[in-house]
């Protein structure tokens, strides 16, 4: 989280300008997209995602990537069912029944090897991504980037953490883009990301130890120094309603980051290290900004010290506000509420510590899970593949291309084998 004390103007521009009119994508993309014990509508979101997309049918790979064994035929079910209802003819989309998803970096690596495409993008289960995003992502790489990334943004909701969220996702996204304009290092999300086959490889295999493989991403492309950039066309996921699981999704991000940045922190050049310094001082700072807030009230010396917190702060969030495409992510009571937000999701920082003490390395869910399992896993998986109308794929974790080496010379042919590049 590198929101608080990093300037969101000047912001960084988009990557390009949109797609030419008439330009038709030319290169082969695939999408991989990890579902792992996710609700039903979840699946039927993703799908009608994909449906959406403004990509040619025959340039395009989808890879849904589940859960196998028993553990996972839910999964494969609700896939099954989604891809039935949204397929387009001539669409090759498959569902990959994995050994490893938990966490992403070990489904991400048993998936790579099976990507087709030139492009290979990640989004996540529950991001809708622009229709358009695709050929925009496409045409950015073409244009001289190794990797770009559209920005995510909670919709706004009702009630008023998720008018919030979508202020400090706004905020974020806006850091993000300034702090690349200020010091030439970028903050790599971890979905709606598009990279060349050869960028993946920069980064594989995944660090499958972690839950911020993202972050990991950010420090190793930024020694590599690879350009990146950002999309005009975004993406949405949906809204949080719940403080507690917002708080707990906060804090695995913070956990991941730091500990990214401690175990990598002696290989790391001297972009790497700026950005590492960055992410721990902002991080410091909001876990400040409650105590010297706090403080102030009894301690005089100490209020200096929280206001200039505070102007830092709000100067950040109104930075983000100037910008016509941020500013209607949420209303002006959602705007209101971001620097509160950000006293509250402080704590996110000391529960970060506290797990990473405890050797905690798991996933917090902002998504509701469905009630409905144990009637959804009876569906059995043969019944799945006819459903869909298309295979269903096991990889076993034992060859070269299901380990989590990630052997990039080994991907496989059009009848499922590896193939050499």
């Amino acid at each position: 989280m590198t929101d608080l004390l990093v300037p969101t103007r000047p912001l960084h521009p988009h990557a390009v300008a949109g797609v030419p009119p008439g330009r038709r994508p030319t290169r082969r993309l695939t999408v991989l997209t990890p579902l792992y014990r996710e609700s039903a509508a979840t699946f039927e979101r993703s799908a009608r995602a994909i449906a959406a997309l403004d990509y040619p049918d025959e340039l395009l790979q989808v890879l849904w990537l589940v859960e196998a064994g028993a553990a996972g035929d839910r999964d494969a079910a609700r896939a099954g069912a989604a891809m039935a209802a949204y397929r387009r003819a001539g669409l090759d989309w498959r569902l990959l029944r994995l050994p490893g998803m938990s966490p992403k970096g070990a489904a991400l690596n048993h998936a790579f090897p099976y990507a087709e495409g030139e492009v290979i993008a990640i989004l996540d289960a529950d991001v809708v991504p622009d229709p358009g995003q695709a050929a925009e992502a496409v045409h950015a790489l073409e244009q001289g980037h190794a990797l770009v990334q559209a920005e995510e943004f909670s919709e706004p909701g009702t009630g008023l953490t998720a008018r919030a969220k979508a202020g400090e996702d706004a905020v974020w996204h806006a850091s993000v883009r300034g702090l690349k304009r200020l010091a030439g290092v970028h903050v790599v999300a971890g979905s709606s990301v598009y990279a060349w086959a050869a960028t993946w490889d920069l980064v594989r295999p995944v660090r499958a130890d972690d839950v911020e493989e993202s972050y990991h991403w950010s420090l190793r492309l930024m020694g590599a120094g690879v350009e990146t950039g950002f999309l005009a066309s975004p993406s949405r996921v949906s809204a949080t309603e719940r403080p507690a699981a917002a708080l707990r999704q906060r804090a695995r991000w913070t956990r991941g980051q730091l500990r990214a940045v401690a175990v990598s922190w002696r290989g790391l050049p001297t972009r790497g290290r700026l950005l590492g310094a960055v992410t721990v001082g902002s991080l410091a700072a909001r876990a400040a900004l409650p105590v010297v807030c706090a403080g102030a009230v009894a301690v005089r010396r100490l209020r200096p010290a929280a206001l200039a917190l505070l102007l830092a702060d709000a100067a950040c969030v109104l930075g983000a506000r100037r910008d016509p495409a941020y500013r209607q992510r949420t209303d002006t009571t959602g705007w209101a509420l971001v620097v509160p937000w950000h006293m509250v999701g402080a704590f996110a920082v000391y529960l970060a510590l506290y797990e990473w003490a405890r050797g905690e390395r798991g996933w917090h869910s902002v998504r509701e899970g469905s009630s409905d399992g144990a009637a959804v896993a009876a569906v059995a998986v043969g019944a799945v593949a006819g459903a869909a109308g298309g295979p269903v794929e096991r990889v076993n974790g034992t060859g070269p291309y299901g380990s989590s080496a990630g052997d990039s010379a080994a991907r496989p042919g059009p009848e499922g084998g590896p193939r050499g590049d």
